[in-house]
């Protein structure tokens, strides 16, 4: 026999061994089952063990099991009358095995339940008992005998647990196949006052309470309970008993053993004093006992792996690995990003093509290729060729192109095709001059496109720092929005977490919301309930609500325009928005010229820089791929635009100025009036990846003044009359300072050219 034979005939061997063994545990479970009643007739457990056993040898063996305990533990004609039920069964699930709705869930747990009602039914009429009377009973029966089926295949199942719900479940109906086990058992006594199956019923809930804590223990010994009571009909008494002493000591379960046992045990007898004193009501306090007894001397490693089962699980790191391993990724992107604009950098060194004498040497090769005095010029005497042709150089540069009279009489005498050779000349400068030209575009727009690269880099680099950061979810925050919203009847799916700058925001998704709003105090509640002052930002999606917590500086923005004199629309744009991130962006942009034209410039400009500041890009780096997206546009259009961006931090107050070509600003706070100036060229006309924007950090205390004015407003004239404004600014609205601001400019002669201004106040949130 060959090694692969032998290793196939071992492994069939352990397959039918594992095979018979499960058998002979359904064999085993169906029997206890069988053996197991509510009160002194009622007997419904093998037919749902049967029933619930996958098909095949094992549901033969349990078949044989449940039969086998009805027959032996109880009168002939009440255990004839079971078994028939589990053969009826059997049969029908044999029977109709293959048929496709035979598979649906309720099958089994509906045949089981009318079989066991039809039995029922057979028994009261050889009995001679009232159909009448009996009807409750059967009833109870065969609603058990289903639900048994159902839960008694949901713990038995191979299949994993695909969601939370399912293991949920699972955990369930393992609890259930237990207590119902244990209940053939409860009929065994100790010393006449202790049940076999009581004691062992409590070291299940013993241990749900030591691991899982005091709602996990109080649960099991509910469902425990209620098994020792019905098998014995004790009115609730183990149920009372065992859910308070588990709720008790749960809360002792991490004081060690002992301490929990003693608390259990004491609970314990507290709940049977409140019963009655009573010898009736005793028993429960003797199998506490003597469980504890048995529960103490069990292994702490056996505790542990039971212990698991119900031990609740804290919030797992997968959302925080998640993340983590997203950084990873982002940031390997921005470093080859960074890698490509290192490679494409020196692999684009240009040839100097400034020397003249390639202009001469090339003019050469086409005017004297075929002269008879190629040889004496260029061979012979190339030393005085050369002399003659460098002394001419000077006067051809600064004319930009070549005479003969540059040129030396003796080489004018000698030189047999000279008018030939001036023209060659000057075509070989003008391409010269035509392919510097053309080499220094490509030089700016290589520039610029790895310029953008490197601004996408860092922009990349920036996300993955945000993504990495210690900030994140808030599952308390969370768990006491759930609470508020069951408590308000509304069932949502609520994420609460903190950005990278700790600003706590929550999303609400529910087709309920408008239950929620109809209270008009809606959002103090919420921000009541999450602990910080919330507001809403201005867009939404239906069925979603966002709540960002709100910050406590707020700040109002006037503008006011005025086109030049005899043109339509003005070339100033300026717009003001507040980000996700609780910052305020005031943007300003004039564009060159004047009209259409400079108008689209200026609008192109604040479009660009609105989305990247909405994106959450920083300004200085927003700024930077505004000035090579309009280098690599303009062309000989020279599409470029001057830029005043203003951010303002609403929770911390720092603002900054950032400008390209910009007017300049003012600010004014309680030390005085200040002047911000602007050294740097528009946007479009910075050398790509060279200056940045100017740029000014500032702080803004409540009541700081601000502003933003295009070059029409003062036009390089004293400013002395708009800091007075600043400086006898009353209160009024934005708006009317702005329009205030503009007419006064007017006054001191402006109006040359378009106008803008936008004034900005910060202050306390009310």
């Amino acid at each position: 026999m060959s090694v692969k034979e032998t290793l196939s005939g071992r492994a069939s061997q352990r397959a039918e061994a594992g095979a018979l063994g499960l058998a002979g545990a359904h064999f085993l479970g169906a029997f206890l089952l069988s053996a197991g009643q509510i009160g002194s007739g009622l007997a419904p457990f093998g037919v749902a063990a049967s029933a619930a056993s996958p098909p095949g040898l094992t549901r033969a063996a349990a078949l044989a099991g449940a039969c086998l305990g009805y027959l032996v533990t109880g009168p002939l004609e009440w255990g004839i009358r079971y078994a028939a039920a589990c053969v009826f069964v059997f049969t029908l699930l044999f029977i109709f095995q293959d048929a496709r709705w035979a598979r649906a869930p309720w099958v089994s747990p509906l045949l089981a339940a009318l079989v066991t009602a039809a039995t029922g039914a057979l028994g009261c009429a050889a009995s001679g008992e009232a159909f009448a009377d009996a009807l409750p009973g059967a009833a109870a029966e065969a609603a058990l005998c289903a639900g048994g089926t159902y839960f008694f295949r949901e713990a038995i199942s191979e299949r994993p647990a695909a969601t939370e719900l399912m293991e949920r479940r699972r955990s369930v109906s393992a609890v259930i196949l237990a207590a119902c086990s244990l209940m053939s058992l409860s009929r065994v006594e100790l010393m006449g006052a202790v049940g076999l199956g009581r004691v062992l019923a409590l070291l299940p809930v013993m241990t749900a309470a030591l691991k899982g804590g005091a709602f996990p223990g109080a649960a099991a010994g509910t469902a425990f309970g209620i098994a020792m009571d019905a098998s014995a009909l004790t009115g609730g008494l183990y149920t009372m008993c065992w859910a308070f002493a588990a709720l008790c000591a749960g809360v002792f379960s991490r004081c060690g053993r002992l301490a929990f046992l003693a608390a259990f045990v004491s609970a314990d007898a507290l709940a049977v004093c409140c019963a009655g004193a009573s010898s009736e009501n005793w028993p429960p306090l003797f199998e506490a006992f003597a469980a504890s007894v048995i529960f103490l001397l069990l292994p702490q490693g056996l505790l542990a792996r039971l212990g698991a089962l119900v031990q609740p699980l804290s919030p797992g790191v997968g959302e925080s690995g998640l993340r983590k391993y997203v950084s990873r990724r982002v940031e390997g992107i921005a470093r080859a990003y960074l890698e490509v604009c290192d490679a494409a950098r020196s692999a684009g060194e240009c040839v100097n093509d400034n020397d003249v004498a390639r202009v001469f040497d090339r003019a050469a090769g086409a005017a004297c290729v075929k002269c008879a005095k190629r040889g004496e010029c260029w061979v012979s005497g190339y030393m005085e060729t050369l002399d003659a042709l460098n002394g001419a150089t000077a006067a051809m540069t600064a004319r930009g192109r070549l005479e003969a009279g540059d040129l030396p009489e003796w080489f004018k005498g000698r030189c047999g095709n000279l008018n030939a050779f001036v023209a060659a000349v000057n075509g070989e400068l003008r391409a010269a001059l035509y392919r510097r030209e053309y080499r220094e575009q490509l030089r700016e727009g290589r520039a610029a496109a790895l310029a953008q690269y490197e601004d996408f880099a860092g922009i990349l680099s920036g996300v993955s720092q945000e993504l990495g950061s210690v900030n994140g979810a808030d599952p308390l925050a969370e768990r006491r929005l759930l609470r508020y919203l069951h408590a308000q009847d509304i069932e949502a799916d609520a994420a609460v977490f903190r950005d990278s700058s700790g600003r706590l925001r929550a999303v609400l998704e529910s087709g309920s919301l408008a239950r929620l709003k109809k209270d008009p105090a809606w959002l103090d509640r919420l921000s009541a309930v999450l602990g910080v002052r919330l507001c809403t930002p201005a867009t939404g999606v239906e069925g979603r609500l966002t709540l960002l917590e709100a910050e406590p500086l707020c700040a109002s923005v006037g503008i006011a325009a005025l086109k030049k004199s005899g043109e339509r629309v003005s070339g100033d744009r300026g717009t003001y928005f507040k980000t996700d991130a609780g910052a305020l962006c005031v943007i300003l942009s004039d564009g060159m010229g004047a009209g259409e034209e400079a108008a689209n410039e200026s609008s192109r400009a604040v479009a660009i820089l609105e989305r990247f500041l909405r994106s959450g890009v920083e300004p200085g780096a927003a700024m930077k791929i505004l000035n090579s997206v309009l280098l690599l546009r303009g062309g000989d259009g020279l599409g470029f635009a001057t830029v005043d961006l203003l951010r303002v931090d609403l929770f911390t107050g720092e603002a900054d100025f950032y400008k390209y070509g910009a007017a300049p600003s003012y600010i004014r706070s309680a030390a005085g009036v200040r002047r911000i100036d602007c050294g740097s060229l528009a946007a479009g006309l910075m050398e790509p990846g060279g200056e940045k924007p100017d740029s000014v950090h500032l702080q803004f205390k409540p009541g700081s003044v601000a502003l933003i004015v295009s070059d029409g407003v003062i036009q390089g004239r004293e400013d002395a009359w708009l800091r007075r404004q600043l400086e006898q600014y009353g209160g009024e609205d934005m708006k009317t300072f702005a329009r205030g601001v503009l007419r006064r400019s007017l006054e001191e002669g402006g109006g040359g050219d378009d106008m803008t201004v936008l004034a900005l106040r910060v202050d306390e949130r009310a």
